[in-house]
């Protein structure tokens, strides 16, 4: 499991605090976790809150995410969600402050690849926060995915298969071996976002590699990151995507 989804605790999306490299992610005390309260309606089993969707309605964008970049054909009577959680917006501006601050001259940023960040603009693209969700499929209980949804539209800004593996870099690697994996990123994304290779840069510099290769995308006009792609390096199937912010933090997750 990588160090993003250690910000997860329980039944709460934990906010964290930047203490260096190694420990890039620690959960602080639960008083102070910036999830919304949750209220029932009457007479209705969604959960409704002004500027965000409804628990339902990110239910079905996750169960749509994950039948979409994992080609599956889940329904939602084989699946169960076990949490749903809603992320506050300045604790994400606060952690992107920071990373800013801690590791624009960090020296390992600059040894794989460099690119701009822009902290408002990211944050004017989630201006609600966050959806965390997990799903489990029923009849494979060891299959579970998590996803991240922009709270206001649903867009699909993480989606990772849960890999208990431990993060294990190896930067000797053929070169027909990285040819098979960058050909296999750059379908995933013509195909999943429907984004031209075109408006995107990428070279053999953003990959970082290791028991789950990572590839990273920058956009060509504005050079900060756009996508990551994840791949399991046995099977070599794509095993998690990221974007925009999520990105940006998955990839200073594993620096």
């Amino acid at each position: 499991m990588n160090k993003l989804i250690r910000m997860v605790i329980g039944a709460a999306f934990v906010m964290v605090s930047l203490t260096g490299c190694e420990g890039l992610f620690n959960g602080i005390a639960k008083d102070k976790v910036m999830v919304k309260k949750i209220t029932k309606e009457p007479n209705t089993n969604e959960v409704q809150y002004e500027g965000v969707l409804s628990q339902d309605a990110v239910k079905t964008v996750s169960l749509n995410a994950v039948n979409k970049y994992y080609d599956k054909k889940l329904t939602i009577d084989e699946v169960q969600f076990n949490e749903l959680l809603a992320v506050d917006q300045a604790k994400l501006r606060d952690l992107l402050d920071r990373v800013e601050k801690k590791y624009k001259s960090y020296p390992r940023v600059r040894e794989m690849f460099t690119f701009k960040m822009d902290t408002e603009a990211e944050l004017d693209k989630i201006p609600s926060g966050l959806f965390y969700v997990t799903l489990i499929h029923d009849a494979n209980p060891k299959e579970v995915f998590d996803i991240v949804v922009n709270a206001r539209d649903g867009e699909v800004l993480r989606i990772n298969i849960v890999d208990q593996s431990p993060v294990v870099y190896n930067d000797v690697i053929s070169d027909p071996l990285m040819d098979e994996f960058i050909g296999v990123a750059n379908r995933f994304i013509q195909e999943k976002t429907n984004e031209s290779l075109s408006q995107l840069t990428f070279d053999k510099k953003q990959i970082r590699w290791g028991i789950r290769p990572e590839l990273y995308y920058l956009d060509r006009t504005n050079q900060e990151l756009k996508y990551s792609v994840q791949f399991q390096m046995a099977t070599k199937q794509v095993v998690g995507f990221s974007k925009d912010v999520m990105a940006l933090l998955q990839y200073y997750s594993e620096s």
